[in-house]
């Protein structure tokens, strides 16, 4: 037993420094796992004062599971093997503590076990933001599936083939992306949150904020593919209160010139709504327009005329309609399509600076 005081009076002298200066805590043990020393930094951390760690087994502060691995890791020492484990336990004052342990054995000249040595941090902090972080990544979850079931009873019914196409790189574009980014974000928070907490915090704000544009994002995939029931509001009245909450939306003013005479056949009134729609979400995401000129009007032979103007930066249409698939991010494909079903014609000029313009005919038949 002398020789063992001995041996902790020669440790206490020779990295007393050391001990006192790090900022996790510290433990020596003996080879029955017995406390032999302790810094001040575990004193602060479990609320015991040296006098009452010092000389009991490091097991008696422990229960249930912790004890068990506190047993099994102590024979690991044995065997001289060191290794990283997590314990949970309580202060003095019961509070409940996550600790990380980083335990090594200490072996004589003899190569005989003499006992270990163990690095004790206080994770309790990067636990709570794991929870935190699983709580959000469930709730990211389940808010994803609302937005896919939504989308897909908004699907329903939908003829166009380019529609579907269309929603699909919404989706890939939206709110794809932002999942892919957040799970990087997760994936970073979880090995920032041992070394640097505090930047782990700062990063979930972001990947808030992220994810909030992901649901904005969402939600406005989901107002532009709504189709109205026009037989309750009436077209012209549904047409307005669309451009009213895209200008609300967007800040781009848009003026309705209508002039059409007759009631429009409820295939005419959807198909046509349909290409005002994804006009107006090529100019919300490309043009950078700042108004938008909206003519409707029929004629006397009964021919229904559709002129969507925008004074944005406009685009080269030869090179968009040379490269399929950029006709098919702009939507140009899904609006000829459906002007074909109508029967009707369709044409688009453009030019870099000066613009857009959609000049549908569709005609008008019961």
């Amino acid at each position: 037993m002398a020789d063992k005081v001995s041996q902790a009076q020669e440790l206490d002298q020779k990295y007393r420094m050391f001990f006192e200066n790090m900022g996790e805590g510290v433990c020596i043990l003996d080879e029955n796992m017995v406390i032999t020393l302790v810094n001040d930094k575990l004193c602060e951390t479990s609320g015991y004062s040296k006098d009452e760690l010092l000389g009991k087994k490091v097991y008696t502060f422990f229960g249930g599971v912790s004890k068990e691995i506190i047993k099994r890791e102590s024979r690991k020492r044995r065997k001289g093997k060191s290794s990283h484990y997590t314990l949970v336990g309580k202060t003095k004052e019961g509070k409940e503590i996550f600790f990380s342990v980083c335990s090594v054995p200490l072996i004589d000249k003899k190569g005989k076990f003499n006992g270990a040595i163990a690095v004790i941090s206080d994770i309790t902090e990067k636990k709570k933001l794991e929870e935190k972080l699983e709580e959000r990544t469930i709730e990211l979850e389940e808010e994803v599936n609302k937005r896919t079931e939504q989308l897909v009873d908004l699907y329903r019914g939908v003829a166009v083939t380019e529609e579907r196409n269309r929603l699909a790189q919404e989706i890939h574009d939206g709110l794809a992306q932002t999942l892919a980014t957040s799970f990087l974000k997760i994936d970073f928070c979880e090995r920032l949150l041992d070394d640097n907490p505090e930047k782990a915090k700062r990063e979930l704000l972001v990947l808030r904020k992220m994810l909030a544009r992901g649901i904005k994002a969402t939600r406005q995939v989901i107002f532009e593919l709504r189709l109205p029931r026009f037989h309750r509001t009436g077209f012209v009245t549904v047409l307005k209160q669309y451009l009213e909450e895209f200008r609300r939306k967007t800040g781009i003013v848009v003026t309705l010139n209508f002039k059409v005479e007759e009631s429009l056949p409820m295939k005419i009134q959807v198909g046509t709504y349909r290409i005002i729609r994804e006009s107006m979400s090529n100019i919300r995401k490309y043009a950078m327009a700042k108004n938008v000129d909206l003519r409707l009007r029929t004629d006397k032979n009964r021919n229904l005329y559709l002129i969507i103007k925008d004074d944005g930066r406009g685009f080269d249409l030869k090179r968009i309609l040379n490269q399929n698939k950029y006709s098919r991010r702009f939507g140009l494909i899904g609006m000829e399509e459906q002007v074909k079903l109508l029967g009707g014609t369709f044409a688009i000029k453009s030019a870099k600076r000066q613009g857009t313009k959609v000049k549908v005919k569709v005609p008008v038949e019961e």
